[in-house]
């Protein structure tokens, strides 16, 4: 029976799905829908052939981006992005610009074609009350890759559109109160697990019906006697617990490490 509801837990919660920011035909390399709102980075970005954020540091180096747009400076010519270690070198290009989902649910834009194969990540951070957006150097996580976190109100779904925000900011996936900050991301449950969870429901009521009028009338049981398998019963909320930690998914948000066992 524990095995049961264990197995039960996996199958709906298998279900649950990260939406993907699926990127806009007339603006690939600025706006993105996810959730049904839109991701738009058009407001932050310069038009006038300079980056937006210029020689944010990060080690000995510092880096220049600009969203939508192409810059240029120096060794760096119509690029999106542009390292400054002892020369200038691009790190992508605007058109080769694609929004992705990581498996936490994270939305980012990835740049290629830069210099001797360099290539840049920028992680969008919903922050529902920042308005004036900043950029962090987050690291090389592999050889001429480069990380950068973008946090603004313009990362969160509805946030922004092209002239500025919007004041209609959604958060991703996490939630988004007041002042919370959130990678930008989305989770829904298909179909198919909506249909499970209906059947599964149906089946418990129907379950506990049955089996508490039996308890009533053939086994004259009273009270909480009447519940069926009581002795199971009271401790689902242990087995549930089980079931979040084996199945717990990056894209619903948990990443709390599991207590009590040791590291293989």
């Amino acid at each position: 029976m524990k095995l049961l509801a264990v197995l039960v837990f996996v199958a709906l919660v298998s279900f649950v799905k990260c939406e993907k920011c699926e990127a806009d035909n007339k603006h690939a390399s600025c706006v993105c829908a996810i959730g049904g709102k839109n991701i738009d980075l058009r407001s932050l970005a310069h038009n006038d052939g300079t980056a937006a954020f210029h020689d944010i540091k990060g080690g000995s180096d510092s880096y220049s981006y600009n969203p939508c747009n192409s810059f240029t400076d120096g060794g760096c010519n119509e690029v999106a992005g542009c390292q400054n270690a002892g020369g200038k070198r691009s790190m992508g290009t605007q058109s080769s610009a694609t929004f992705e989902t990581s498996d936490k649910g994270v939305v980012s834009v990835t740049y290629k074609g830069g210099n001797g194969g360099r290539n840049m990540i920028v992680k969008l951070e919903c922050n529902q009350d920042q308005k004036t957006a900043s950029l962090k150097f987050d690291g090389e996580p592999s050889k001429l890759q480069y990380s950068f976190t973008l946090t603004s109100v313009c990362a969160c779904p509805g946030g922004c559109n092209e002239k500025g925000p919007t004041g209609g900011g959604g958060g991703g996936g996490g939630g988004g109160g007041k002042s919370k900050s959130h990678h930008s991301s989305s989770s829904k449950i298909g179909v198919p697990g909506l249909v499970i969870l209906s059947v599964f429901v149906i089946l418990i009521i129907a379950y506990f019906v049955a089996g508490m009028i039996i308890m009533r009338v053939k086994y004259e049981k009273t009270g909480t006697d009447i519940i069926p398998n009581k002795e199971f019963w009271t401790t689902v909320p242990l087995l549930v617990k089980d079931g979040v930690l084996f199945t717990c998914t990056p894209c619903i948000g948990c990443h709390e490490r599991r207590k009590g066992y040791s590291n293989v």
